[in-house]
């Protein structure tokens, strides 16, 4: 009886352990402007498949204040209230507001952390908004400190302007999120990994856009070698893995090649490929308008992770058996769990068999 009790507490610690992971689900919510079956809102949402949805993005002005970068959507549509509504589906679930991404540049970042007005500023729109609208903490995705416009000193006033929120946000029980470049080169550029670390929540690391068209060649958006390289470079600079948050694709980067002949991995590119009737941009297909595409795909092991092609049309993306891969490094690694960009563009229609496929793998690796 005593070896049966011993084990049932085994089963019961190694559920609760699970059960914690986080699954944090982005949202780009200018979705909502697509056409058709691309069309995303918040009625699309399935809150029970994600412990975070994180609201991107927000941005900052020259003063370090954050705004809304479509006020027409976040209030006027009431996308904002709306997102924060998705917690009596699922009463766990956290809500994040999301500041920076790609679009927004580092310059602005760069002056707000820097200056000690402009990081109060910054904070105190934080805590404003957060109040104001119900928001269960700020995921802070600057691309990147000293990078794009930053200058060295990045590096340190990043931890700065981190651990002033962090004191600011201990009152109310905020969390605190940020999002960084995975590989070496931009996270040793970047970041004081150990001293960032101590400041957050957790670290959502975007482990993906390993290849680009620019590249001159086709290449994988986030093969198995890279996500491991990348997750070990963070822990091997002092991140706690029960921070770290291992980064889904749940899109593809294409390309358009040189001669429709050579399909392979490696082969020459003469650009991006063609824009989906979803997404409308070059270069990128979500995996709802990849599993739709007839192309002949390759599961390519060395790399762990699928490609695709159709004439000179070629494409790197992540399927339920690469995410199961993902998922099982995660665990090996006991990360803090996974978060997708975004999840508008998973299968959220079930057009290609169940709705969202993906984000679904995730669930039953992690929390099911």
């Amino acid at each position: 009886m005593g070896k049966l009790i011993a084990l049932l507490v085994i089963l019961s610690l190694s559920a609760l352990i699970t059960g914690e992971r986080i699954v944090n689900c982005y949202w780009g919510t200018w979705a909502n402007y697509r056409s058709g079956n691309g069309k995303f809102d918040v009625s699309n949402i399935d809150a029970n498949l994600c412990t975070h949805l994180s609201y991107s993005f927000f941005g900052i002005n020259d003063n370090g204040e954050i705004q809304s970068l479509d006020t027409w959507l976040d209030y006027d549509l009431g996308f904002i209230n709306q997102a924060i509504g998705l917690k009596s589906q699922n009463h766990n679930l956290k809500v994040l507001a999301v500041v920076g991404g790609w679009n927004e540049g580092s310059a602005k970042y760069s002056s707000m952390a820097g200056d000690w007005n402009k990081r109060q500023n910054f904070i105190n729109s934080a805590l404003n908004l957060l109040r104001n609208h119900g928001f269960d903490g700020l995921d802070l995705d600057w691309e990147y400190p000293n990078q794009r416009g930053g200058k060295w000193e990045d590096r340190s006033n990043f931890v700065t302007l981190l651990r002033e929120i962090k004191e600011a946000f201990a009152p109310y029980g905020y969390e605190l999120g940020i999002a960084v470049g995975a590989g070496e080169s931009i996270a040793s550029s970047s970041y004081e990994i150990a001293n960032i670390a101590q400041q957050v929540n957790f670290i959502n690391v975007m482990t993906y856009d390993f290849a680009m068209a620019s590249d001159g060649q086709t290449g994988f958006n986030a093969p198995q070698w890279a996500i491991e390289n990348s997750i070990n470079y963070w822990l091997n600079q002092g991140a706690p893995a029960n921070k770290l948050v291992l980064g889904i694709g749940l899109y593809g980067r294409t390309f358009q090649l040189s001669d429709p002949s050579q399909n392979w991995p490696g082969a020459p590119c003469r650009g991006v490929g063609g824009a989906g009737p979803f997404t409308g941009d070059g270069g990128y297909l979500g995996y709802n308008e990849i599993c739709l595409n007839n192309w002949q795909t390759v599961f390519d092991n060395n790399n762990a992770a699928p490609y695709a092609f159709s004439g000179d049309q070629w494409v790197s993306f992540d399927n339920v058996l690469s995410v199961q891969w993902k998922m099982d490094f995660a665990l090996s690694k006991n990360l803090a769990g996974a978060m997708v960009w975004s999840i508008e563009t998973d299968d959220f229609r079930g057009h290609c068999g169940e709705s969202y496929p993906l984000l679904k793998t995730i669930n039953r690796k992690l929390r099911w």
